[in-house]
């Protein structure tokens, strides 16, 4: 017993040693990496003997630290000299095709085995943007020249963090294809399978779960699917993940079980069901493409039945820790994984609610109470799942019990196994069998939308702060089973107080501007805490805008009511967003310098808006147009009677030195929000002159055609030496004002240091 134990004390703190990939500002340097190693053994040689055990423990910590950080380094030095170049490559297409015709362009995952004709050591992934009539299959080889860039997200507080997400899912490389060339047009059995389904599922109206639950393909789920799935809590039922794993393998026991009934006693094996039900779920994970998930999902099932079937018996807490250990084990940047962390939170909370507060035997018992059973056991999840799931997704929907204990039944029971055989059917050409099975699916599917579009009402927006308040279920499950109310009343009230603090937050700041990193366009948020005004509303493009992804994100993070808007001019990548910010805060008013938007307040020189203890002085255009171009930017100085800042739209030369001529000193600014993005038409010598910023922000984008800011502008900055700051590297770029000081912070290097952040800033902006 005191072995299992030493075991499993071992596996947490190797465990433990991977956890500092989280927040690690850099990777360690050779010297202190082999620095490190060199201690942990001269620890080993020096220490007594008596000491080892207590010393194994913290060697352990140890070497799951420098396990992580050397397997992560490695990972990014077999990518970088990859990156940024012009390359000819064959390839092995992995993405199934699930198209009919190349209607949109898209992004296909390939397997790089080759460059310039020279055999790799191991294949790299990349995505790559096609555009080509072509459709690509499954296991074909092409011979591709592709221009390589590092894949590059926003950056930005309460924004999804795909620079995150591309290094645990190993998807770092994507590429603009330039010419494709098929060199061998054999698809693999993938694509066959896939190929037999096709004209079943296109058939139906929810064919992009379809491809979904069937093959792990979400590119074709339908956005109003996304919404809706997301906002009632059920998302998780249509990635593959343990769950469908479990129910193929589950689902697989059972039918060779009853087949075992029809064999003589001589040829039954315990072990024949579970051997081919692990073979079936290793073999729909196959065809699911091997995605991160799925992988962590056979391998966490291949290790507890393991250790389910060997002679040593133990405990669930024992698998759980040592499945994560072993899967840490073998990839260490699994611990990056939001979808890690969800399918490990959500185990362990399932054994803590069922050890800590289970239900009666009575009810445990009966067949009749199985609606008791699933609410106690979806009440718990939600309970309990509430820190991850603010963490994750900043909100929680109100109704995911009710939801889930609709979805998970029919998902589990009918839409999931009517997918399994009517893949199975389509396979071996049974046509009426197949079809009736993909209708079972899809009708169950209806049904299930037609209850979630109902109950769809209520999704709460979690502002950071109140994030601790999730763990009020955790503390309210060990106060209810340890009754340590009665003689810790003290202590209970002095957390409860810490967890409230939230509704009592003083801000360090008297007011705070924030650049977003939107892209190519502009989003500024000035802000006390409380309420904000947005300087421009980034771009819209063709599926989602910067407004969605970026900025309604930020806002809701904070916990700010937008009180007003104030559109520089018309261009896409200044007012794209206007609309959607404008239903969801609908009482804000509005400011720009067209006529043909609904203005409360036209923007006009000389014109001053007061707002809370600041002062909007508008210093350009002299009069409104039908349609806002560059040279009619809404040109605001922002100030507090202390620190000033200048923002311009996309103002160019020619209204600068118009500027210059009005208002000379009273340009002086502590703040320049560098026009036009950093293009050599503005940001002239006489206009920096006179402004002589403190410091400079631009917003743009990473690979802009453009090349924006232009070496140009940056040469004009650098010989006044006047600091800059662009967004495509630094992310968000943040301001705090306070009386008589002020800070700024960017996002990659002071408000959320991390060495895969400083990885991807490391790299030029643009070609």
């Amino acid at each position: 017993m005191r072995q299992f134990y030493s075991l499993d004390l071992l596996a947490i703190m190797f465990s433990l040693g991977c956890l500092p990939l989280l927040f690690l500002p850099y990777l360690l340097s050779d010297w202190l990496w082999y620095g490190i190693a060199i201690i942990l053994i001269m620890l080993m040689l020096v220490v007594p003997v008596k000491l080892h055990n207590i010393l194994s423990i913290f060697i352990v910590l140890g070497l799951g630290f420098l396990w992580s950080t050397a397997y992560s380094k490695q990972y990014l030095s077999s990518i970088s000299p990859y990156i940024d170049k012009q390359l000819v490559v064959k390839a092995k297409i992995v993405n199934i095709n699930t198209r009919q015709t190349a209607i949109d362009p898209y992004y296909l995952s390939c397997s790089v085995f080759s460059i310039s004709d020279v055999m790799l050591p191991n294949s790299i992934p990349i995505s790559v943007y096609w555009d080509k009539p072509d459709l690509p299959k499954s296991g074909q080889i092409w011979q591709l020249t592709l221009k390589t860039k590092v894949v590059h997200s926003y950056l930005n507080e309460g924004g999804f963090d795909s620079q995150r997400f591309s290094i645990a899912n190993r998807s770092l490389l994507s590429a603009k294809l330039i010419d494709a060339k098929l060199v061998d047009s054999k698809s693999d059995l993938r694509q066959f399978i896939t190929d037999s389904a096709l004209s079943y599922i296109d058939l139906f109206r929810y064919r992009g779960i379809l491809y979904a639950l069937a093959f792990g393909d979400r590119s074709q789920l339908d956005d109003s699917h996304r919404v809706v799935m997301k906002q009632t809590g059920i998302a998780h039922l249509m990635a593959i993940s343990g769950m469908h794993i479990l129910v193929v393998f589950g689902l697989s026991c059972f039918m060779v079980k009853v087949l075992l009934f029809f064999i003589p006693k001589r040829f039954i094996y315990f072990f024949v069901p579970i051997i081919i039900g692990w073979l079936c779920a290793l073999f729909y994970a196959w065809l699911t493409g091997f995605n991160p998930p799925t992988l962590r999902a056979i391998l966490a099932l291949s290790i507890w039945i393991y250790l389910r079937y060997t002679k040593h018996h133990i405990s669930a807490w024992q698998k759980v820790n040592r499945i994560i250990a072993l899967l840490l084990l073998f990839d260490p940047l699994m611990i990056l994984s939001e979808s890690f962390w969800l399918s490990c939170y959500a185990v362990i909370s399932l054994i803590f609610w069922f050890d800590w507060l289970p239900l009666p035997k009575a009810v445990k018992n009966k067949k009749r109470w199985y609606v008791v059973r699933l609410l106690h056991l979806q009440f718990g999840l939600t309970l309990l799942l509430l820190p991850i799931q603010f963490l994750v997704f900043q909100g929680v929907s109100a109704v995911s019990i009710l939801t889930n204990l609709i979805a998970i039944p029919v998902i589990s029971l009918f839409t999931f196994p009517s997918v399994l055989l009517a893949l199975i059917f389509s396979i071996i050409n049974c046509f009426s069998i197949a079809l009736w099975f993909w209708l079972i699916a899809d009708k169950s599917l209806q049904w299930l939308f037609f209850n979630l579009n109902w109950l769809n009402w209520l999704w709460l927006n979690i502002p950071s702060e109140f994030y601790w308040l999730s763990l009020l279920g955790w503390l309210g499950v060990v106060i209810m089973r340890t009754g340590i109310w009665h003689h810790f009343s003290i202590t209970l009230l002095a957390i409860l107080a810490i967890l409230v603090t939230p509704f009592f937050k003083q801000q360090h700041y008297r007011w705070r501007l924030d650049m977003l990193d939107v892209g190519h366009g502009l989003a500024i948020v000035i802000h006390d805490g409380k309420s904000a005004i947005l300087y421009d509303t980034g771009a819209n493009w063709e599926t989602s805008s910067a407004m969605e992804r970026v900025i309604i994100p930020f806002l809701q993070w904070h916990n700010l009511n937008v009180q007003g808007i104030i559109i520089s001019h018309q261009h896409n990548d200044h007012v794209g967003g206007l609309k959607l910010l404008q239903q969801v805060y609908p009482k804000a008013w509005l400011m720009s310098s067209s006529s043909d938007l609904n203005n409360n307040y036209p923007c006009l020189a000389d014109n001053r808006i007061n707002w809370n203890d600041l002062t909007f002085n508008i210093l350009w255009p002299n009069k409104l147009v039908k349609y806002a171009q560059n040279e009619d930017s809404c040109v605001i100085q922002v100030t507090d009677g202390h620190f000033s800042v200048l923002l311009t739209g996309d103002l160019e030369r020619n209204q600068e030195y118009q500027l210059i001529t009005k208002y000379r000193n009273q340009l002086a600014s502590t703040i320049l929000q560098i026009p036009h993005h950093g293009s050599s038409t503005s940001s002239s010598y006489a206009f920096l002159n006179h402004v002589k910023p403190l410091k400079s922000l631009a917003s743009t984008s990473r690979y802009n055609p453009w090349k924006l800011p232009s070496n140009k502008v940056i040469k004009r900055y650098q010989d006044l030496h006047l600091d800059y700051y662009v967004t495509a590297r630094t992310g968000q770029i943040s301001l705090f004002f306070n009386k008589h000081t002020w800070k700024l912070k960017t996002m990659r290097d002071e408000i959320k240091p991390r060495w895969y952040h400083d990885w991807f800033g490391s790299f030029p902006i643009y070609e």
